[in-house]
């Protein structure tokens, strides 16, 4: 009865429209099958605007079991004043081991409302090893009534050791992505058709992208978004992306990505900008030219 109130537009967004089979499927599972995991994987596909439907997704979840409820629930989470909701957010670069500790010390208390205690870890790819050891146990073994709701653009750059412990839920692939990328990162993705060159434009890069330690961060994430839209085109061969003239196997994409994943989990620690990106270059050309 909820989904069809979702679609008669009772409680309607553009964004929740686009994404009816995402909700036939949720609503199959919690109110048909009856069945909630304790844990969950959202992948958003490039849908950035997602947190109408994240919001909407958590109400499903909590009305199972407070059906009189609805709108004190609905109100509280469209307010952000649901006080068994609990969000993590990376803090800088990364998410900390400490706030996931500081979440299992708050949810080792009973809910305050007799229901569902839910925490969102949003940009889960931001998990490095030590924060995702910390949750890893929280996942497996997870208190009675806590779940799980991890937020990542793509189930590919999150470990793997914490995607395997999760259901995993894909939002619809925005068909009307017209972003616009800078010039030097089309350069540069058209570049790894011929790794060598890029040694031969180094500076050329290292001073337009590269040249310090949040460009490079910046600019990887940006690298790592493209390349796994290129990669999804390519999957479902769609032209979309023809223009980067990049033609590379899925797999070989995919090992291009794992690298690009590594080094940004490196720019954590201080670097020398110039010997870091000789040593990803060298690292692309072993993938590329499988050396």
């Amino acid at each position: 009865l909820f989904f069809c109130s979702l679609l008669r537009g009772d409680c309607m967004d553009e964004k929740i429209k686009k994404q009816s089979k995402f909700f036939e499927f949720v609503n199959h599972s919690i109110n048909d099958e009856h069945k909630i995991s304790h844990a969950y994987l959202l992948e958003t596909n490039g849908n950035n605007d997602y947190m109408p439907v994240l919001k909407e997704f958590i109400k499903m979840i909590l009305y199972v079991d407070h059906e009189d409820s609805k709108e004190f629930i609905s109100h509280a989470i469209d307010t952000d004043n649901y006080p068994d909701l609990k969000y993590i957010n990376p803090d800088g670069y990364w998410i900390k081991k400490e706030q996931l500790l500081q979440l299992e010390d708050q949810y080792s208390k009973k809910s305050m409302l007799d229901n569902k205690l839910i925490y969102v870890i949003d940009s889960a790819e931001s998990l490095n090893d030590s924060s995702a050891n910390t949750i890893l146990k929280f996942l497996e073994e997870p208190p009675e009534n806590i779940i799980a709701i991890l937020v990542a653009s793509n189930r590919f750059r999150v470990l793997e050791t914490v995607v395997s412990r999760c259901q995993i839920l894909s939002l619809d692939v925005e068909e009307d992505d017209d972003t616009q990328y800078d010039e030097f990162i089309v350069q540069f993705v058209n570049g790894l058709k011929s790794p060598d060159n890029l040694l031969i434009e180094f500076d050329y890069y290292l001073k337009n992208i590269f040249y310090d330690k949040n460009a490079i961060f910046k600019n990887l994430e940006i690298l790592e978004t493209l390349l796994f839209k290129i990669l999804r085109s390519n999957l479902v061969n769609s032209d979309k992306f023809l223009d980067f003239n990049l033609d590379f196997e899925p797999i070989l994409l995919s090992n291009i990505l794992s690298v690009i994943e590594k080094n940004k989990e490196n720019v954590q620690f201080n670097l020398n900008s110039k010997l870091w990106f000789h040593n990803f270059i060298i690292e692309l050309m072993e993938v590329i030219y499988g050396v």
